[in-house]
Formats: C-alpha cells, structure tokens, sequence
C-alpha cells in the first residue's frame, strides 16, 4: 500500500509538519477504534518522514528534525505533504531551489504515478518550480506575492484564494488552512468517514460539508452508525439511542437519503471493504469479517451486485489503474 510521505526543508514550520502527523495519528486511532470489535487491526498505511539527502531537518526555530529517509525514485506513495517553511527573500529561496534539484523530478515522478500533492505556504513555490501548477490558480499569501511575482511571473498566484483543489494536487496558502487540506486528503486517501471524524474532533466547521443528511436526525444516525458498523447493529437499538421510535426513524431516514438504515450500513460495509480491496493485501475473507459480514459469501454476493465484479476482479483492476 502507498505510504504518506513528509518531505520537510530546512526552514519548516513545527505547526505545519505537525498539521500531517497529528491528522495521521488521529486517523490511525479512528480506523482502529472502529474495527476494534473484529479483533486487532493496524492501519497498513504508514508515514514516512523525508529530506532531500536523510539527514535531519533544521525546523523554523533551530530545532533538529529527524528523518525516517531520504527521497527516493524507487518509492510510489500515496501522499505527499510540502509544509510551509520560512522564507528569507528572494535570493535564499533562489539558492534554496538551486540545492533541492532533487526534489523537482521527484515531485514530477509521484505525480505522474498518481500521488496526491499537498502544499502549504512557501512550499506552494516548490510546485511552481517543478511545473506542476501550469494553468492552474495558486494561493499565495499577500507577504509572500511579490516573491512569487518575481520568480514566476507566468504563473497565476492568487491572493484571494486561502486553499485551492485541483483533485490531486491542493495547495493553502499558509498554516491556518493546512488541517482543512489534510481533512480533504484523508477523505479522499482513507475514507470520507475519516475525513469527517477528522473535522469534527479538530473543531473545524465546513460549510461545504455535504456528506451528512439535512435532517438532524437522520445526520445523527449516520454518525452513530459510521462508529459501529463493523458490529452487530439493531435499528433498535438505534432508534433508542437516538431516543426516537424505529417507525419515525426509518421513515425518516428514507425520505433524507432514498435507504433504509440497514442499507445504509451494508452501504458503509461494503465501502469499507472497496478501500481495504484496493489499498491491502488482506485476503477477502478477513475484510468481510472486519468489516462486518459473518458470512463472506453474502459478502461476496453483496460486493457483486454493487459494483458489477467479483471482489477479486476488483482489487485486480485497481491493482492495474495504480501500474
């Protein structure tokens, strides 16, 4: 499975290197709380700090930064963040970019392999440097728009925009937005249920949140069904906790999302068991049972008639997008 990869500068910001391994950590216990009842489960996804050249990394204050690595041609990963890091004008970041000639190439090649970029801040320049924002519009914040101007004049650097998405590649314009950027990442990289665990445990309001039903009911059951589908659920039980009567919350809950609860979870199931298809190499019968299915032929039975192929022609045809 592609690693998530921290590829810090000298200069980096401590809140923007740790926007990253916060998140991940947070991410890692939610995916572990939630299968806790099918037995011990690791996320196989790992984070891998990296320099140009493996060796630490001098942090925005004189700290020392260990490394797990150096940046390698040889490692496909799934996501990259490029914190932001100080700037000391025009000629340091011009020297800068002269002794980081490694790291454009590497950059081309994670995004020609398919790798989600995230960039903050300065590190936005990077992605400049390395051609990766042609036609595309960059947020620059207004201290850092006249180094932009002067090194990039063809490129659209916007002061307005506080974070750009661009699918694969998401870039803020400085630390205030980079826990909004990494929320997105993990929607996208783990799991939407991650993503929104993520918002809500880090206090972050998002207007454009659009994977919770109006109703406020019906939102609520949602939440409550994405911590416990991996186990025995009764609508119920459920109706219970919500302290509603089981006829009002199924009727409800059809009319928001056009599915009973008890779809809705199969639905979470069987989403679950797509991301461990495609992103582990756990056999198919163990990601029916953390998942949640006691029978791994309805498992089975049930991933075919959502997706038209056998799971095993699933996670073979995703083996083949990644190459």
């Amino acid at each position: 499975m592609p690693d998530f990869a921290l590829v810090a500068l000298d200069g980096a910001y401590h809140a923007s290197v740790g926007a990253l391994t916060d998140s991940f950590i947070l991410a890692r216990d939610r995916i572990e709380q939630v299968f806790a009842d099918s037995g011990p489960m690791r996320m196989e996804t790992r984070l891998r700090i990296l320099s140009l050249d493996g060796g630490p990394i001098r942090m925005s204050d004189g700290r020392r930064l260990d490394v797990d690595g150096a940046i390698s041609s040889v490692d496909d990963h799934g996501f990259v963040w490029l914190p932001a890091f100080r700037v000391m004008g025009i000629p340091a970041l011009e020297e800068r970019l002269a002794r980081s000639h490694a790291l454009l190439p590497w950059l081309r090649q994670q995004a020609a392999g398919g790798a989600v970029i995230g960039a903050s801040g300065a590190s936005a320049l990077i992605l400049m440097a390395a051609g990766l924002t042609h036609d595309v519009a960059v947020p620059i914040a207004r201290a850092l728009q006249p180094v932009a101007r002067a090194m990039f004049p063809r490129h659209r650097a916007e002061e307005r925009l506080a974070l750009a998405d661009h699918g694969d590649l998401l870039i803020a314009n400085g630390m205030a937005h980079d826990l909004a950027l990494i929320v997105r990442v993990m929607e996208r990289t783990l799991s939407p249920d991650v993503g929104r665990w993520l918002t809500s445990i880090m206090g972050l309001d998002r207007e454009e949140e659009h994977l919770l039903a109006s109703d406020p009911l019906v939102a609520r059951a949602q939440i409550w069904l994405e911590q416990r589908f991996t186990g025995a659920i009764g609508i119920q039980e459920l109706a219970e906790a919500l302290s509603t009567s089981q006829p009002t919350l199924v009727r409800r809950f059809r009319k928001a999302l056009g599915m009973s609860p008890k779809s809705y979870i199969q639905h979470l199931r069987l989403q679950a068991a797509t991301r461990m298809l495609e992103k582990s190499n756990r056999s198919i019968d163990r990601i029916a049972e953390l998942v949640g299915f006691s029978d791994s032929r309805l498992f089975r039975a049930m991933f075919r008639q959502r997706t038209g192929m056998t799971a095993t022609q699933w996670r073979e045809a995703s083996q083949a997008r990644r190459g």
